[in-house]
Parts: structure tokens; C-alpha cells; sequence
């Protein structure tokens, strides 16, 4: 779900989250879409608010408030703005699963794992990108990883190498390393 069309700047929460997320899951589901998967997403701020995505059969269904969640993501309205707008060096792999084109569901991993991922992206001109993932409701462990935005995307998109930036002292772990290790597992 990476690739988007561009938003209007004023698009709120609840049209992303009601409207143009299933839109879009439905798009680019094609065949690799788990069969039955929950998200809660949680917005923090002005003009916040909580959302359930749930996934059935390979279609998405979206409804304001809270359900039962195989993975919750928590964040500011203006990191989720930066984030579904592009802005900042944020993208919308950085809130949403990438859309994984040859790849196989990896969502019955997801939902075996338990704990928090919480990751503070640095980025030029703006302050660090906060945000949280949480599996299957599950505290802890408890996982930080700190590193600059870009070395981020890159790893998610395959063109940076986690071990090799971890190596060079570019990422900063604090908390769980096996946790991290079970949630790096998710993007092979």
C-alpha cells in the first residue's frame, strides 16, 4: 500500500481512514491479501481519533472507534498527516504494511508476535517521526528503534541493508533485540 495517488492537504482522518484506505487495499490486494487480519489505528491530537480495519475474505472494512486488533499503530494527526501526504520524508509504508509484490502474506507471522515496536525516525527540518506498533495487545516486550528516516524507507524498500546500518552504528536499539529481530522477520 505504499504507492498512492496524491491527497488533498485537507484530507481528514476519518475520509483516509473510512473511504480511501479500503479503496486502496483493494487496489493493490491482488491475491496476497491476508484472509483475516485486524488493524486499530490510533491518532493523537487535534482532530484524532480511533479506527478499526478489518480484514475478511481479502476485503477491508473500516469503522471509527476501537475492535480487536492483530496490530494497533499510535501516532500524532501530524505524523499521520506527514505520512499519507508524503511530506517531510515521511510515506505512507511508515503507518500502513507495504504492499508486497511477489511476496508472500506474512500475516499469520504478525499474528503470532507479541509486544511494541516503537520507532523514532530522525528527519531534516522537522522533528523525529514517532510511532507505535503494538501486536496482538501486548506491551511488552518493548523495542525502540532510532534512526534516520531515510535509512529506514531504504530498508523497507530493500535498498539499505538493516545489519550493514546497525553495523555502522546507525540504528539504536533500546529495549528487546530479539523482539526486533521477530518483527524484522516480517519484511522478508
Amino acid at each position: 500500500m505504499a504507492e498512492q495517488a496524491p491527497l488533498p492537504d485537507d484530507v481528514t482522518p476519518a475520509q483516509f481512514f473510512e473511504q480511501l484506505l479500503p479503496l486502496g487495499f483493494q487496489a493493490q490486494s491482488a491475491g496476497a491479501a491476508p484472509q483475516e487480519f485486524g488493524i486499530q489505528f490510533s491518532l493523537s491530537g487535534e482532530g484524532g481519533g480511533a479506527w478499526h480495519a478489518a480484514i475478511r475474505d481479502g476485503a477491508m472494512t473500516v469503522t471509527p472507534g476501537v475492535g480487536e486488533a492483530n496490530l494497533a499503530v499510535a501516532l500524532a494527526v501530524d505524523h499521520w498527516r506527514d505520512a499519507v501526504l508524503g511530506r517531510n520524508g515521511a510515506s505512507l509504508g511508515l503507518i500502513l504494511p507495504a504492499n508486497r509484490p511477489g511476496r508472500p502474506d506474512n500475516s499469520g507471522k504478525a499474528k503470532a508476535l507479541k509486544g511494541t515496536m516503537a520507532l523514532e525516525l530522525a528527519r531534516p527540518e522537522a522533528d523525529p517521526f514517532k510511532v507505535e506498533m503494538t501486536f496482538n495487545g501486548a506491551p511488552a516486550p518493548r523495542t525502540v528503534l532510532r534512526m534516520a528516516m531515510v535509512d529506514y524507507l531504504g530498508m523497507q524498500d530493500g535498498s539499505q541493508n538493516g545489519q550493514m546500518l546497525f553495523m555502522q552504528g546507525k540504528i539504536k536499539v533500546e529495549g528487546d533485540m530479539g523482539f526486533l529481530m521477530q518483527v524484522a522477520s516480517l519484511n522478508m
